[in-house]
């Protein structure tokens, strides 16, 4: 027996970041009402239009917007997720990777909103991949245990009506052509500082697009609620993604160096070396399918400010043919 969709209205928070970007863009597609919200805030986000800006961490405007809005559904892409920015300023991320999102949590039980709560692989310490849902957590670094508090927060705020999604390591295309592997690479080339990646640490990538897909699917089917995990079909070490990124783009795989995570960490061990997933349950329940590391380079594409150059530098320019 199917289910019944029917048009929801939706709260996007982190809408201008690679992943919500991409969440926005589904919930066009699917013609659900979007409520797009991000701190900094957009006046016309490509494919998107005007982004409300409202931090999270803003409690008395948060709570009044989405009270006085009402949506279905609330869609949780909001976060500091850069470890290296999270051991920076540990309280300022702790307000919104913990405080704010449970604060957000509360808002959505008090209207009835679905909500789904992205998390993150680190909250493992990469001993014992792959890893299911229901495997105990051991994050190695203070951004893994912030996202572990706000999982335990989540899930604490209503037994019901939520799904915390924990994902992996993001390819995609983000507004601002700075935030993905492919991109941070490319930026990399053109600034004349290639990056260094390492050999020996593994991970199970996915596209925003693919996670974007799962997440829609996931706010239009209520009876699937609680923790899960959503990856790439593929497992790939990170010096080999670069390699394939770069062939994407038609680079000679000489463009970038290797280096071992297990010499580079001796003295800090905080950086998992293997974070990969088991699936299911939640493979076997939706019709979005875990995307291939090919379908997922195949999506890449060259951020507009670049092209330019790309087209002067790359060492084979027509591996690439820009999309419009």
């Amino acid at each position: 027996m199917g289910f019944i969709i029917r048009y929801v209205k939706i709260a996007l928070f982190g809408a201008t970041g690679l992943l919500g970007w991409a969440v926005g863009q589904a919930v066009r597609r699917r013609r659900h009402e979007l409520l797009p919200f991000s701190g900094g805030g957009s006046e016309d986000l490509k494919a998107i239009g005007k982004v409300e800006s409202l931090p999270i961490e803003d409690d008395e405007r948060l709570t009044r917007t989405l009270f006085d809005k009402w949506p279905d559904a609330i869609v949780n892409c909001s976060a500091i997720s850069s470890p290296a920015s999270v051991d920076l300023d540990p309280s300022g991320s702790f307000r919104v990777n913990v405080t704010a999102t449970a604060r957000l949590a509360e808002i959505a039980a008090h209207l009835g909103a679905r909500f789904i709560h992205l998390s993150t692989d680190m909250v493992f310490d990469g001993r014992e991949s792959p890893y299911r849902s229901t495997d105990l957590p051991n994050p190695l670094s203070e951004y893994g245990r912030q996202k572990l508090e706000a999982e335990k927060k989540v899930l604490a705020a209503t037994d019901e009506n939520l799904v915390v999604l924990r994902i992996t390591l993001l390819n995609g295309n983000s507004p601002g052509g700075n935030r993905s592997p492919h991109e941070r690479i490319l930026n990399g080339l053109a600034e004349g500082s290639p990056p260094t990646l390492f050999e020996d640490e593994f991970r199970q990538p996915c596209s925003s697009d693919n996670v974007a897909d799962a997440i829609l699917e996931l706010i239009e089917r209520p009876n699937l609620n609680g923790l899960f995990h959503w990856a790439g079909a593929d497992e790939i070490s990170r010096y080999e993604l670069g390699l394939r990124i770069l062939e994407r783009f038609g680079f000679e795989p000489g463009r970038i160096s290797r280096a071992s995570l297990a010499e580079k960490t001796k003295n800090a061990g905080e950086r998992p070396s293997r974070l990969t997933f088991e699936l299911n349950p939640l493979a076997g329940k939706l019709k979005t399918r875990p995307a291939s590391l090919e379908e997922q380079l195949d999506g890449l594409m060259v951020p507009d400010r670049l092209y330019g150059w790309y087209r002067e530098n790359a060492d084979d320019p027509s591996r690439y043919v820009p999309r419009f």
